[in-house]
């Protein structure tokens, strides 16, 4: 099932008139914004898609650096300073940071604490860190490497730091390994219970369905049945091994005789390192290059990938032997992802996450906890996709009537922080809006805040309209602040913040 805009924006008129709304706001959604700040659409563009909202930081470090030069400031993350992060985990969740045993530990004594800190410190290194590419592209491979945390809290918040974090931009065939030797993911999929006797098949078929060669990659049900036997005794031992991974083989259960997988023979009388063969024929093979590209130019570039690129990120994956960094790099810069844009829908986690950063400093949390509970009700609670797949990717899976309602409830819901009773926090809006005397001054300041641009003219309009019943005029001090909010949560659930 495809979805395009015209689609969302008759769904979107369905929810708004459920709140009395789309009778006075009918977004035409047929142009992007003009991008201001002396920035151009190109500038505008690849803010929006290598960060998860621009925010005014973002614009003009853009300005400065030049999109190619952004760009490759964004993909080498660790010479970009993080201190707002640094600080959040060390000083208010640094389980974060535990080892495998001292997390285990704490975990005994409080679960809550330690879900909550895996949760809440998704939202907020999204939403903060000044290594925004880095934090989209850790997303896109924890959908990938996919392991729920609903049993496997501790296991998986390693997971997320050995395996994920720590080679999100590196080679690919380190990240498959250290996902295939990872407690998350021995458990999850029944790998560490494994033997000779009843060798068992989950891991062995995702990890070439999911993981690397797709499900029309070439395998066929042999080859399942045959790398499950090749990776039998790859397990875990928690009271012997010290290693983050838990990793462990154990030959005593391990099958030892002749296989045959992926047309070659694996001699009998081998132990962990026909796994290790196995594994890296998977992590080099071509249809495995296919497979990664058309996902990355998938997430990045539209949801109907274009293939004379997927071809080439593809040919870049061989070339180089999986570099993240560089298929990234030849992403970003080619004309095909400067032509696509507000292709993408956002998901959930990167709607919520967006409007956060166009409050930046000036919102204050309250309450952390209903970062966590809004995405439970949006659909997409970080960790807790339990099939192995990972969220869906692609717009349709997130546009619906209830779906929509959630992001319209959100959207207005944020900028009232700036009344004392909502509970999630507090937003300064007169720091973060500029005054305006005008309405249609006030509808360009919000846009600017919220867009990082300006509305096309006929949207600006009706904007006007809401705010004075007429045309733009000079405004009193009450209608200003009557009005700004409501502005401010249209604009969050128009087509112009929605799609990217």
């Amino acid at each position: 099932m495809t979805l395009n805009r015209r689609d969302f924006m008759k769904m979107s008129g369905l929810t708004a008139l459920s709140i009395g709304l789309a009778s006075r706001i009918q977004w035409s959604g047929t142009r992007t914004v003009q991008a201001a700040q002396s920035l151009t659409s190109d500038h505008l563009h690849i803010l929006h898609r290598t960060t998860w909202g621009a925010s005014a930081q973002d614009i003009q470090r853009i300005q400065e650096m030049g999109i190619e030069g952004y760009i490759d400031w964004q993909l080498n993350p660790e010479m970009i300073p993080d201190p707002r992060i640094d600080a959040f985990v060390a000083d208010e969740y640094p389980r974060l940071n535990y080892g495998f045993r001292e997390l285990a530990a704490v975990t005994q004594e409080d679960y809550g604490a330690t879900y909550f800190a895996a949760i809440y410190g998704r939202f907020y290194r999204a939403a903060y860190s000044e290594r925004q590419l880095y934090e989209m592209v850790v997303e896109f491979w924890n959908d990938h490497f996919n392991v729920p945390n609903h049993d496997l809290v501790v296991e998986k918040m390693i997971d997320d730091r050995e395996v994920i974090r720590r080679h999100a931009l590196g080679k690919f065939r380190n990240m498959l390994f250290a996902s295939a030797q990872s407690r998350a993911m021995l458990y999850y999929l029944d790998q560490a219970w494994s033997y000779a006797e009843h060798p068992n098949e989950n891991y062995a078929r995702e990890v070439m369905e999911l993981h690397t060669l797709g499900v029309s990659g070439g395998y066929t049900e042999d080859d399942v049945k045959a790398l499950a036997r090749i990776l039998t005794g790859w397990t875990v031992r928690n009271d012997w091994n010290d290693s983050e991974s838990g990793f462990y083989f154990d030959g005593e259960v391990h099958d030892w005789d002749e296989k045959v997988f992926l047309g070659r023979s694996f001699p009998a009388g081998r132990g962990i390192e026909e796994g290790l063969e196995a594994l890296d024929m998977l992590a080099t093979h071509p249809s495995t290059a296919a497979y990664i590209a058309r996902k990355l130019v998938r997430r990045f570039v539209a949801d109907d990938p274009p293939q004379a690129l997927i071809d080439r990120v593809a040919q870049n994956f061989q070339d180089t032997g999986g570099d993240i960094r560089s298929m990234m790099r030849m992403i970003l810069l080619s004309d095909e992802f400067m032509a696509a844009r507000m292709q993408r829908f956002k998901r959930p986690i990167h709607f919520m996450v967006s409007i956060l950063r166009a409050f930046g400093d000036k919102f204050v949390t309250y309450d952390p906890n209903w970062w966590v509970w809004s995405t439970e009700a949006l659909g997409q609670m970080p960790y807790a996709w339990g099939p192995p797949n990972g969220y869906p990717d692609v717009s349709a899976a997130w546009i619906s009537t209830s779906t929509l309602l959630e992001r319209w409830n959100l959207g207005f819901a944020m900028p009232m922080a700036v009344e004392d009773w909502w509970e999630g926090g507090h937003l300064d809006m007169d720091t973060l809006v500029p005054h305006a005397q005008t309405a249609g001054e006030l509808v360009d300041n919000v846009s600017k805040v919220v867009l990082g641009g300006d509305l096309p003219q006929d949207d600006r309009a009706q904007l006007i309209g809401f705010v004075t019943g007429g045309d733009d005029r000079v405004l009193e001090d009450w209608e200003r602040a009557d009005k700004i909010q409501a502005v401010m949560g249209l604009l969050f659930n128009s087509p112009y913040f929605q799609w990217y």
